[in-house]
């Protein structure tokens, strides 16, 4: 498995590119401002994105999965609770996002926001 950490120094958020053997990805909270360092990362790496999800809906910074979608073809995912659009694929709790051998669970967290 590979994990890669970015960091959004404004909103002081934390993104997440995870990829697994198969060259597949997911990216989680990803942040518009460092859309070029995400692709060139997925470049650089030989991954291919089929997953970009937000955690839940920032008031800190303008989401990435719009355009990365857009970019990489992927699938946008969130909690199934979320008002936003467009969303591709909407996680019940419990649910489990699978990219080949690796498997994460959607846990729902009420928070600040839906």
């Amino acid at each position: 498995m590979l994990l890669k950490q970015f960091f959004d120094q404004e909103s002081s958020t934390y993104t997440y590119l995870i990829g697994e053997k198969s060259r597949e990805a997911l990216i989680i909270d990803p942040v518009l401002e460092h859309l070029d360092d995400y692709l060139k990362a997925l470049s650089s790496l030989d991954l291919k994105l089929v997953y970009c999800l937000d955690t839940h809906m920032h008031a800190d910074h303008i989401t990435a999965t719009g355009p990365l979608s857009h970019a990489t073809a992927c699938t946008i995912a969130m909690g199934e609770q979320t008002t936003a659009e467009p969303i591709s694929l909407r996680l019940k709790d419990g649910e489990k996002l699978k990219v080949n051998d690796l498997s994460l669970t959607a846990i729902y967290t009420p928070g600040h926001t839906d």
